[in-house]
C-alpha cells in the first residue's frame, strides 16, 4: 500500500508543501522479506527507514516509531493511514488508506490555506485496496523470495492477484489492481462453470 500510495503523494507535496508539513511515520513492515526484515531493534528500524526514504525520493522528514509501533498504535493501527493535523494539534482530517489520494487532495486544499476546522474523514477501500493489489508484486520483490512465499502459502488468491497485476505494466496501479483483481475470478467462473457444463453432459 505505501509502494502506491508514494507518487501520488509526491504531487501532493508539489502542490502543498510550501503551505503544509509532510511527514512519514515509519512504523512495520507489513511483508517483511530477506531484504527487508520486521526489525527487532531501533538501529534495524531506523536503516530501514532510511532506506525506504532514499529508495522512494522523500523529500519530507521520515520519522521512526518506537520498536513497539507505541504512537502508531495510538493514533491507529492501519498500515497506511493518513492524517491532516492542525497547529493547535486536532486531526482535521484522517484517511483509512494514505493512497486515496483524491480525498487527501481535496481536505488539504480545504485546510492549506489556514482554516482549523475539520473537514471529515475517508474509509474508502475500493481504489485504495486496487491501487496495492497494483503495486504489491513489486513491494514483496523488493522484500525478498520469503516475503513472495510467506503470501503465495498464507493468502494464495492475493498472490495471484498481484501476479497478474504485475503483468499488468505499464498501466497504472488501479489499472492493474483492477486486471490482477478480475482476470482470477473470470478464470475461476470460466473453469466452473466448464466443470457443470460437462457434469451435465455426462448424466
Amino acid at each position: 500500500m505505501t509502494a502506491s500510495a508514494g507518487p501520488a503523494l509526491q504531487r501532493l507535496y508539489d502542490d502543498f508543501g510550501d503551505r503544509v508539513r509532510f511527514l512519514t511515520l515509519y512504523v512495520r513492515e507489513a511483508h517483511p522479506g530477506d531484504r527487508y526484515v520486521q526489525p527487532g531493534d531501533m538501529g534495524t528500524k531506523t536503516e530501514q527507514a532510511r532506506a525506504y526514504a532514499e529508495r522512494d525520493g522523500i523529500r519530507w522528514p521520515v520519522a521512526v516509531d518506537d520498536i513497539d509501533g507505541t504512537l502508531h498504535r495510538q493514533l491507529d493501527d492501519k498500515p497506511d493511514a493518513a492524517y491532516i493535523v492542525g497547529t493547535d494539534g486536532r486531526v482535521l482530517f484522517r484517511s483509512l488508506w494514505a493512497n486515496e489520494h483524491e480525498r487527501l487532495r481535496a481536505a488539504l486544499e480545504a485546510v492549506a490555506d489556514g482554516e482549523q476546522r475539520p473537514v471529515g474523514q475517508s474509509e474508502a477501500k475500493g481504489r485504495a485496496l486496487l491501487r496495492g493489489t497494483g503495486t504489491m508484486w513489486q513491494t514483496l520483490s523488493a522484500a525478498g523470495p520469503v516475503a513472495l512465499r510467506d503470501v503465495a502459502r498464507q493468502a494464495p488468491p492475493m498472490w495471484l492477484s498481484a501476479r497478474v497485476a504485475d503483468l499488468a505494466r505499464p498501466l497504472p496501479p488501479l489499472a492493474r489492481g483492477a486486471v490482477g483483481t478480475a482476470l482470477p475470478m473470470v478464470g475461476m467462473m470460466g473453469m466452473m462453470g466448464a466443470a457443470l457444463f460437462w457434469r451435465r453432459r455426462r448424466r
